[in-house]
């Protein structure tokens, strides 16, 4: 007796003169005027657009609390906190003089120019930090960084920090 023959297995021309499947139905029914049509799922671009603070949100809290929250490589945590010591604490602009260079904030993190720059590109991708061009004053276009904090991001920090608002620390150190 001999054994049954193993199946064949298709090369990749077989796959190639392979006929292609017949379209079928689609899966959901178009919405019509007797089913809702469900919301699409917000843009990307929207989710890292800048998210605008409340008139008592302090920037450089909500910045911090999304810097430790995000799910960053750790290089590109430090860097962004690195820049947000660098910047104003109400705005998260850098002024263009005080503009670090690649070489400051390499030996400021302790990071190599080229972690430096991959945590920068990380940042900016993920829309932490942008590029902003002066329009007018003495630094007439200059290209200046402004961080921010994401739209997606914020609503996150906006709940981690409302959960945290009865934990407020130690009060004030009062003298008697």
């Amino acid at each position: 007796m001999t054994a049954p023959a193993a199946p064949r297995i298709p090369t990749p021309g077989d796959l190639a003169r392979r006929q292609p499947p017949k379209p079928t139905a689609p899966a959901h029914p178009a919405p019509g005027p007797e089913t809702s049509a469900t919301p699409a799922p917000a843009r990307v671009d929207d989710a890292l657009a800048p998210g605008a603070l409340k008139a008592k949100e302090h920037f450089r809290k909500y910045y911090m609390h999304g810097m430790r929250v995000s799910r960053m490589h750790a290089h590109a945590r430090l860097v962004g906190h690195d820049l947000l010591w660098r910047t104003n604490h109400a705005t998260g602009r850098i002024s263009p003089g005080r503009r670090p260079s690649l070489e400051d904030l390499a030996e400021a993190t302790g990071l190599t120019d080229g972690q430096v720059q991959v945590a920068l590109q990380v940042l900016h991708t993920r829309g932490w930090f942008r590029y902003h061009v002066l329009r007018e004053g003495p630094h007439e276009g200059q290209t200046v960084i402004a961080l921010t904090i994401p739209a997606a991001a914020l609503e996150t920090i906006r709940t981690l920090v409302g959960s945290n608002a009865g934990d407020a620390g130690p009060g004030p150190v009062t003298s008697t």
